[in-house]
């Protein structure tokens, strides 16, 4: 079989394989995956591989493939408290190992201990060629239902191995898991179309492995006889136009939509309160190195509402930028246009960054105007910012309603009249109380 990236297979329980079900339609991934052999994947374990085959050429046996299940529905419960980044159309993908309960050693975990035992193979250029390709699947809601779908994501090869340490729900502690970042190869030359028969070569004995290359996908066989040099030349890339359509910014889960509806409804009666909460989203967007400052009062803010720091390098390499942002928290259909943007394009000088989060879209038009115009402003939409939201709560541990109190008091507590440059004097913002707190400590 022939299969595309974002194609979508029904999982069914074993019990259902024989039976009529619901989303027949799409095609069944044990049968994807079994393909001319008796056995396909267990869909139950997230890190899986087909069983060791004689190699004729090797005295060892040779894995043919490791299959990873990644379940986005599933991130920040008791269950998953960590999440993976699945990015087919980049080339990359950050996949969270299953240490889960954090009991053992983290390398000790069934399936990490598996991807450990092979990461030889893809860095020792005389193993590199019976190294397994891993083959990645992401697990997508399909007319409600959450547990029947995935999609295949993609194939290519662990680049790194990190040890982090990642909160346990619902508790007081901390574990450590194993954590991948995955190079995704291109199928440029495949017409986009990943052949399932090369797996199949791989899982039999009786195929030595310079025949299942030649079943392989051209980037892969690229990879195997040049190694990490052609690392960029194999990984996947797609161009693709940079607006996204008001549906898919619109397409996110039934429990994401709950979120923003209560976060609209919590600052219903105080709109302002909102750029609180947006300074916290734009700073965890733009990256660990950017520093929130303060709100802007609400005359005269020209069309800001807050301000942060970004620094780039360290001690005396680092420079900063300034930061300036516009929150808008309205209904979730609701569109941020051309002209909303175009009060924080004003406001920008040479070297600044702007930055828009609204609870609601941005229409094509103003992206298209944005992006034809090449001016340094990060959108974030409705849906980005619930993802951000469910990010913070498992790493703090708290509820929704527990972030937006505690958010609209850091509002509160920083409304300051000062001109968005100031934040750059770094002895000032380092310092730095609010007026209110000033004039309490003089009473």
């Amino acid at each position: 079989m022939k299969i595309r990236i974002g194609q979508i297979f029904r999982v069914e329980h074993p019990s259902e394989r024989s039976q009529n079900v619901a989303g027949n339609d799409f095609p069944s991934y044990y049968e994807l995956t079994r393909g001319v052999h008796t056995v396909g994947a267990d869909i139950n374990k997230g890190i899986w591989a087909y069983k060791e085959v004689d190699e004729p050429s090797a005295p060892f046996r040779r894995r043919p493939a490791v299959l990873l299940h990644s379940n986005p529905l599933k991130e920040d419960s008791l269950d998953v408290p960590w999440i993976d980044v699945v990015e087919p159309d980049k080339g990359y993908a950050i996949y969270n190992g299953d240490n889960r309960k954090g009991v053992a050693s983290p390398l000790a975990a069934r399936g990490n201990a598996l991807l450990t035992r092979l990461a030889e193979f893809y860095r020792d250029p005389k193993l590199r060629q019976y190294a397994p390709p891993v083959v990645l699947f992401t697990q997508r809601l399909i007319k409600g239902n959450r547990r029947g779908f995935r999609e295949f994501s993609g194939y290519g090869i662990p680049t790194r191995y990190i040890l982090q340490s990642q909160a346990a729900s619902g508790q007081d502690s901390h574990f450590t898991n194993l954590v991948l970042e995955l190079i995704l190869f291109s199928l440029n030359e495949e017409n986009e179309l990943f052949d399932w028969q090369w797996i199949d070569l791989r899982r039999d004995g009786t195929q030595n492995i310079v025949s299942t290359l030649r079943a392989a996908p051209a980037a892969w066989k690229l990879w195997v006889a040049h190694g990490d040099d052609v690392i960029e030349r194999c990984r996947r890339r797609i161009a693709r136009n940079q607006v996204i359509s008001v549906s898919e910014q619109l397409y996110y889960p039934p429990e994401d939509k709950a979120l923003l509806t209560e976060v609209v409804n919590f600052f219903g009666h105080n709109r302002y309160a909102f750029e609180g909460l947006a300074s916290l989203v734009a700073q965890r967007v733009l990256s660990r190195n950017c520093i929130r400052g303060w709100v802007t009062k609400r005359s005269g803010d020209g069309g800001i509402d807050f301000v942060c720091r970004l620094d780039v390098g360290s001690d005396f390499s680092r420079s900063s930028m300034v930061v300036l942002g516009q929150a808008k928290c309205t209904r979730l259909r609701t569109g941020v246009n051309s002209r909303d943007l175009a009060r924080v394009v004003a406001r920008l000088q040479r070297g600044w960054l702007g930055v828009y989060v609204t609870t609601g879209v941005f229409s094509e038009s103003a992206q298209t105007e944005l992006h034809a115009d090449k001016y340094p402003v990060v959108l974030i939409n409705g849906k980005r910012l619930a993802r951000e939201l469910r990010l913070i709560m498992n790493m703090e541990n708290r509820s929704l309603r527990e972030l937006l109190v505690r958010e609209r008091k850091w509002y509160e507590d920083n409304i300051e009249p000062l001109a968005p440059e100031r934040i750059i004097d770094q002895t000032m913002f380092g310092t730095r109380l609010s007026v209110a707190s000033q004039i309490e400590g003089r009473s």
